[in-house]
């Protein structure tokens, strides 16, 4: 199994606005908006067909928290 973490980032009306493996692109496409979200979800990319292994997780609160510890 090869785990590998893929980030979604949606704008205030839930629609994809970039999503990848990248976590620093996510945080970077995450900062360019007001009132978007973050996930997370974990997928086997051990095979051709990749398998979904977690849903995916909100982390948007997570996010913002460092992000504001940082500054």
């Amino acid at each position: 199994m090869k785990p590998t973490n893929f980030y979604e980032v949606l704008d205030h009306k839930d629609e994809a606005v970039w999503g990848g493996a990248s976590a620093s692109e996510a945080i970077q496409w995450f900062r360019r908006g007001l009132d978007q979200k973050i996930y997370v979800s974990v997928w086997d990319e051990s095979t051709e067909d990749y398998r979904l292994i977690t849903d995916k997780i909100d982390i948007t609160r997570v996010v913002l928290a460092t992000l504001t510890e940082v500054r």
